[in-house]
């Protein structure tokens, strides 16, 4: 009878610690090349899609290899659709939409104005800071040297994303690194920084 209460103890305590809610905040987002870029975010404010960022697919679908780099890669994008509006391919817009999962990049223009601000969105159940910073006061639990399988499915920008943040979570669970809420992504080298909020 005792064995049984401590396994079911236990359980409960691994339980409480791998099903702890991990929070998230409002996020400001960056601006690339003048323009703000929502990847992992969708923004607070209503707007309306007005075209395609750019054409012919989306730049982050793309393999991220030693040449380029996920910031690079945003800078072309945004540059493309500035030449689209030039063209008269692409209405004046006001900020891009980067949908990852259906690897499509869409101009936006704001009912009420420009706004910075984002809802983050979730891989693997951990809120991502791509380009923006929470607006929330944080703790860094851990900053870690970018991490992920050289084989990692397709060797696409998602799939890096997504086989580091299988390693953050091992490593949490291991006990390597501190209970974290959110990841911080860096574009240049996806580095990452592991917060907890106040």
């Amino acid at each position: 009878m005792k064995k049984m209460i401590l396994v079911f103890i236990m359980l409960l305590s691994v339980m409480s610690i791998t099903g702890q809610e991990r929070k998230a905040s409002i996020a400001t987002v960056e601006k690339i090349n003048g323009e703000p870029l929502f990847l992992f975010s969708k923004p607070v404010e209503e707007y309306e899609v007005v075209g395609k960022a750019v054409s012919g697919g989306n730049a982050f679908g793309l393999i991220v290899d030693g040449s380029t780099n996920v910031s690079d890669k945003a800078q072309r994008m945004v540059k493309n659709a500035h030449n689209r509006v030039k063209n008269g391919d692409l209405p004046d817009f006001d900020a891009i939409i980067v949908d990852i999962d259906k690897t499509k990049s869409r101009a936006i223009k704001f009912k009420n104005g420009v706004s910075l601000k984002a809802r983050v969105l979730k891989e693997k159940g951990v809120p991502i800071y791509f380009f923006a910073k929470p607006d929330d006061e944080y703790e860094v639990v851990a900053r870690l040297p970018a991490d992920y399988s050289l084989y990692a499915a397709r060797n696409l920008f998602i799939d890096k994303i997504n086989s580091s943040l299988n390693r953050i979570l091992k490593k949490e669970k291991s006990g390597e690194v501190g209970h974290f809420d959110a990841v911080i992504f860096n574009p240049k080298d996806l580095s990452t920084t592991l917060i907890k909020f106040k």
